[in-house]
């Protein structure tokens, strides 16, 4: 049976739709299990784990100040930076920024978690078509899907790039979450000092060795600025069509702070390859919404439980003390 979640006010939920995401469970698993099980079903690539500082704006617009972002303060936070699925940093890939906000207070997990890709919008509106999705990559091909959705096709293939560095892209949230009663994208900005004069990758662990270059090498830190799009209403800003654009302005209301740091320890990757980062680690205010958002619930609950339990590592949130344990700051 689905996990059962509370319907935020704007949200549209068609018949039929807990069916759905359970048939893109059950195939996402078995995919999985048809590579490797071990290894994280989305962005199982990881680049580096990061130390940082993530600082409330003390101007944050009235009507986004809730949750997390209800007062000025500063939170720890982890990030995972990944890409995938090739394994080449060479090979055009899409990449990941994933932060982690410890000792969150009303959030049943203790965390904040905000899961970020280097593209504005999901590629597949809603839960349908993501089933007709899978159910192509189940027969072998995903060739049938993008002839009856040309648009999807275009929007994947702009995902696949070759980069020169994670710290040097602009990230979206892709899909709405909760800022209250009303709703809310989110977007990572890059400081203009992050940029280097690296190339894009040209060897497999391409990306990894220019983080390692600039945090360890160099002892540069970086900085990207944390956005948010507010919604209107359904017309202008839709929650269930996750291809949408939204018109509206991003609004800075965070910052993240990358400290210069040692993150090369075996440990510490270890570490970061036992996280579970899903958008459903958060407080109430910030429940992620729209159908690709309800069925990530389900899917990164099932998928983290089956790669724990070939791992045999655990879904333990982690700590102020964790974090104090990673790494040096340089």
């Amino acid at each position: 049976m689905m996990t059962q979640i509370k319907p935020h006010p704007l949200e549209i939920i068609p018949e039929g739709e807990a069916e759905m995401i359970e048939r893109v469970m059950e195939m996402q698993l078995a995919i999985m299990k048809s590579e490797d099980p071990k290894k994280r079903g989305q962005h199982p690539k990881q680049q580096a784990l990061l130390r940082g500082i993530f600082e409330i704006s003390d101007s944050v617009p009235e009507a986004m100040r809730v949750g997390v972002f209800a007062e000025p303060r500063k939170f720890d936070a982890l990030c995972r930076l990944s890409t995938g699925p090739n394994s080449k940093d060479s090979d055009p890939n899409p990449h990941g920024f994933a932060i982690k906000l410890l000792d969150v207070p009303g959030s049943p997990a203790s965390t904040q978690d905000f899961i970020f890709l280097d593209q504005p919008t999901f590629f597949i509106s809603d839960i349908a078509d993501y089933v007709a999705f899978f159910e192509s990559l189940m027969n072998g091909s995903s060739t049938s899907y993008y002839k009856a959705h040309p648009h999807d096709f275009a929007l994947n293939l702009t995902f696949n790039v070759v980069i020169a560095s994670h710290l040097e892209r602009q990230y979206w949230a892709e899909v709405p979450f909760a800022m209250g009663q009303s709703a809310a994208r989110f977007t990572l900005i890059p400081d203009p000092d992050n940029l280097s004069d690296y190339n894009p990758a040209t060897t497999p662990d391409g990306l990894r060795e220019v983080l390692e270059d600039y945090f360890v090498h160099q002892k540069r830190s970086a900085k990207f600025l944390f956005g948010a799009q507010a919604y209107i209403d359904e017309t202008i800003t839709p929650i269930e069509d996750a291809k949408s654009i939204w018109p509206t302005p991003f609004e800075t209301i965070a910052t993240l702070t990358l400290p210069a740091q040692d993150f090369t320890a075996p440990s510490q990757f270890e570490f970061c390859e036992n996280l579970s980062l899903t958008p459903w680690h958060c407080m109430p205010e910030h429940q992620p919404i729209g159908g690709i958002q309800r069925c990530r619930k389900l899917v990164y609950e099932r998928s983290s439980q089956m790669r724990h339990g070939f791992t045999g590592g655990t879904n333990q949130e982690p700590t102020k003390a964790d974090y104090d344990r990673l790494g040096t700051f340089l």
